[in-house]
Order: structure tokens, then C-alpha cells, then sequence
């Protein structure tokens, strides 16, 4: 399954560590970021992968799509689009990344209520007084802490594997490009509750999530190369509108665009 930080940033200070097994079910990874960016011009892009998050800032302001979010706990909630993270002076951050349909557990309220980048106004695990013990320990034992207030909240919040999982593991496995008509069919609960409980725990709807999967596959593609007729017809599209349209809708520019920017990257 495509994730927010596929591409981890090249920033210096910057690295990710796999949760504990007991959370290795919800959790994608923590990750830090530390250090003087303020040379740091570029933009990085944060692309939707179904999932959702917290970002713990321990230093300067950060800005996500020119919104300015002062130190203390953002909310990474569901995408629908790309989102430009500005990085510009001292950054000392913590992030935990949920797994798609997993962060309802530990945001305490359905995905569907939490979309974009918000400062975290539910006390629930991200408090003032979490905030201010993290800030003092060192990212071992910061994850540590954190671990023990999920596990707080798994205790807190039963939650049986649902239909929802069924569905987001068929679309992830396709990529995003097998028939949602065909997958609905397969699973074991009517369209529309099953519709609703899949917005409540992902925050989008199925189709929302297969276009984000497929646009994950052609943006993979392009980074490496692959002629935008063949990386097109290879992730699905038979209209190139469409395909273009996709992608832009998602990422914020048109593939060739993105495939400039991709090698300009590299070099």
C-alpha cells in the first residue's frame, strides 16, 4: 500500500523507525525530523495514501499549503490532494503514521470529521502534557511513551477487523485499478452501510482511496523513468483526459510536470 512518506525526504536529521509488534497492525512507522533547515528552499510534497497521523513540533512554525501551525500536535487527517510542507528554520519534530482504516482507534473521532492538516484540539492521546514529556526525551524514548498511550487507547477502543479492512486490502492489492463494482460484490455487508462505516474509518470514500492507490502507481512509474503513454495504460487508463485529470487532481500538477520535478530531484 502506497504511504503519505513513500519517498522519504533527503533531509539530513531526518529517519524512521517500524512500531512495536503489538501495534505493527495500526502503525506505518514513526519518524523524526531534526535540525537547521533554514536553508531549505524546496517544498516537500506530502501525497494521500489513505492514511492519517499525528505530528508532534517541538520548534518552529510549520506550513502546510501556506497555513501556519504553530509548536505542539497537528493532525494528519485523510487526503484527497497533495499537501506542500514548507520546512524553514529550527524543526524538531515526532510523527506517527496510522495505517489506512486505523486512525479512528487514536484520534477519538471517525476519520471522516478529521480531513487535511488541523491542530489537534482532542486530548485524546495528543495532550499539552504529552507534548512537554516528549520534548525532553530522546526519539527512542519518545516512541516508547507513545506506544504506551496507543496501547491505552487500543484498550479503550475494541475493534474487530471489519469489512472495511477486507476492502482496503482488495483495492491496495490492485493498485487501484480493479473494478470497485466487482470488489463490493465480494464483500459481506450491503453497499451503502458498508460506504459509510469505509468514510467513518478511512475519512474517504472507496473510490476516492482507489484513485489515490492508482495515482501512487503512476507517480512511482514516472520517478522511474517510464514514457507517461506506457505508465498510463500499464496503471489502467484508456483515456489519457482522464489519466491526466487524475493525477492533477491528486498531486496538483500534470504528470509531466511531476516527472520534471522528479528528475530534478534526483540530479
Amino acid at each position: 500500500m502506497a504511504s503519505l512518506h513513500e519517498r522519504l525526504p533527503r533531509l539530513q536529521g531526518f529517519f524512521a523507525c517500524r512500531p512495536s509488534p503489538a501495534l505493527a497492525a495500526y502503525v506505518q512507522r514513526f519518524w523524526w525530523l531534526q535540525g537547521d533547515l533554514a536553508h531549505v528552499r524546496d517544498e516537500q510534497l506530502l501525497h494521500p495514501d489513505g492514511g492519517s497521523g499525528l505530528i508532534f513540533n517541538f520548534a518552529d512554525p510549520l506550513m502546510f499549503d501556506g497555513n501556519r501551525h504553530s509548536p505542539g500536535v497537528v493532525v494528519a487527517g485523510p487526503q484527497l490532494s497533495s499537501t506542500r510542507l514548507h520546512l524553514a528554520g529550527q524543526v524538531k519534530l515526532m510523527g506517527v503514521r496510522f495505517l489506512p482504516g486505523m486512525g479512528a482507534a487514536f484520534l477519538g473521532a471517525g476519520l471522516d470529521e478529521l480531513s487535511g492538516f488541523r491542530v489537534a484540539d482532542e486530548p485524546r492521546p495528543a495532550n499539552a502534557l504529552l507534548v512537554d514529556q516528549l520534548a525532553e526525551l530522546s526519539c527512542e524514548d519518545q516512541q516508547m511513551l507513545v506506544e504506551r498511550h496507543l496501547l491505552a487507547c487500543l484498550k479503550d477502543t475494541h475493534q474487530p477487523r471489519s469489512p472495511v479492512q477486507l476492502l482496503l486490502t482488495q483495492i491496495a492489492a490492485s493498485e487501484g485499478r480493479a473494478r470497485l463494482s466487482d470488489l463490493l460484490q465480494a464483500v459481506p455487508l450491503g453497499q451503502r452501510q458498508l460506504e459509510r462505516l469505509f468514510r467513518y474509518q478511512v475519512g474517504l470514500t472507496p473510490k476516492q482511496f482507489s484513485r489515490i492507490q492508482r495515482v501512487a502507481k503512476v507517480r512511482s512509474a514516472l520517478r522511474a523513468g517510464e514514457p507517461l503513454l506506457e505508465t498510463a495504460l500499464d496503471c489502467g487508463y484508456s483515456d489519457q483526459a482522464h489519466f491526466i485529470h487524475d493525477f492533477k487532481r491528486v498531486v496538483g500538477m500534470t504528470p509531466g510536470q511531476y516527472r520534471t520535478r522528479a528528475s530534478k530531484a534526483v540530479r
